[in-house]
């Protein structure tokens, strides 16, 4: 797929989109849409969004660089553009919704036990299509965000940024990245069991060196609360 009509044309047929309903979700008429998919248009100014509703990166979208799915498909700048499609989305019967709020998760200590309880706040979420969900293999009602925290996954993931959770998915598979409650901190970490320990492991390993739980210390002070499966990145 060499040309950018190859590509848009591709990622469609993949997504089930319409030339009209691309369009509509992205501001621009039907007629812009096709000179790109006949290749009369070589680039459009909505290429960020025009990969946003699609599922795919727009990099790869506009130039072919990298693969066209990725878990960070859907990037900060956009969620302007997704909260204008949820209004859309909620003109639909229930059956027809195309798109679905992910709420952000607020983890706190309960009093006096130490242990965690799981709160969703009412004022942050984020639209995502229901294909890319099941694509991912995430089912709508597990999906949740989660805010990282700290340094210690960089240069992958900043302070602030947000990485979409499958609650679902706690089982530790090597070297995947999960969100975990340990004491009173909510972590980012990618974890590795072993038969005797689980190592929770930092991406910035020069500044934060692997941690490593035997399985009874780990069980008995860590939650795994789900597997990460999307990512937004700030610069």
């Amino acid at each position: 797929m060499k040309t950018l009509a190859d590509r848009l044309n591709h990622a469609m047929q993949s997504a089930g989109i319409s030339q009209s309903q691309l369009a509509e979700l992205v501001g621009l008429s039907q007629p812009a849409i096709q000179k790109m998919t006949s290749g009369k248009a070589s680039s459009s100014r909505k290429i960020v969004q025009i990969a946003s509703a699609l599922g795919v990166r727009p990099e790869w979208l506009s130039n072919g660089t990298g693969l066209p799915d990725t878990i960070s498909s859907f990037e900060p700048s956009n969620i302007r553009e997704s909260r204008l499609k949820a209004s859309v989305w909620e003109d639909m019967d229930k059956d027809e919704q195309e798109f679905v709020e992910i709420p952000l998760l607020n983890v706190s200590l309960a009093a006096g036990d130490g242990s965690s309880e799981i709160e969703e706040s009412s004022e942050f979420a984020l639209v995502f299509r229901r294909h890319y969900l099941k694509r991912m293999g995430v089912p709508e009602t597990a999906a949740k965000l989660v805010r990282v925290s700290g340094q210690s996954m960089e240069p992958t993931l900043h302070d602030g940024d947000v990485v979409g959770v499958n609650i679902q998915d706690t089982v530790i598979r090597d070297g995947k990245t999960y969100a975990i409650c340990q004491a009173d901190l909510l972590r980012v970490k990618t974890l590795i069991a072993t038969p005797s320990s689980v190592i929770i492991r930092s991406i910035n390993r020069e500044e934060y060196p692997d941690e490593v739980l035997d399985r009874d210390e780990f069980v008995s002070s860590v939650r795994v609360i789900g597997k990460v499966f999307w990512s937004s990145h700030s610069w």
